[in-house]
């Protein structure tokens, strides 16, 4: 979805709401899909010829947990913050890695939306934070129930170690 800008382009000190639902298409290897819209509410303000969107973002997610492998839905909640300067003003020298050059009158929410969802997902996708995970024996998935299986807590190529200590 194309956010237009020029209503405030040029005005410094005019701000417009946005409050939209917005469809993310995930990309080929992610390890989510989405379950729900994405809604969006934010504000797009001109500061000082600096466009700055601050957002929050809602929507839910279907992932696989990285322990169980079971599927699960996660809620996620963000804020945002983005900042866009006109390509004609936009200089290098300005060293500020938070600004990105505007190209044109619009901004792509669709990218932005996207590339602020992935940097908020979790580090380890959880069906909750007690997951028991699965026997590394037989595969059965322990929060469903404990298995018969023996598992030896040492690495076998540390058994010659454990013969010279006498143990």
């Amino acid at each position: 979805m194309e956010l237009n800008l020029l209503p405030i382009l040029n005005f410094d000190g005019k701000r417009m709401q946005i409050n939209e639902s917005v469809e993310i298409i995930p990309r080929p290897g992610d390890a989510f899909s989405l379950s729900a819209p994405v809604k969006l509410s934010a504000t797009a303000e001109n500061v000082g010829g600096t466009i700055e969107i601050i957002g929050n973002v809602e929507t839910h997610l279907t992932a696989v947990c990285d322990r169980c492998a079971e599927e699960f839905e996660l809620p996620l909640v963000f804020s945002f913050e983005e900042r866009f300067k006109k390509l004609d003003e936009f200089s290098e020298a300005d060293e500020n890695p938070d600004i990105s050059p505007l190209d044109g009158t619009a901004v792509d929410l669709d990218e932005i939306i996207y590339t602020n969802l992935y940097m908020n997902l979790p580090s380890k996708l959880l069906c909750s934070e007690d997951c028991r995970g699965l026997c590394p024996v037989c595969g059965k998935n322990r929060n469903f129930g404990t298995c018969s299986c023996e598992t030896d807590s040492t690495d076998p190529r540390f058994d010659v170690l454990d013969k010279l200590l006498g143990e």
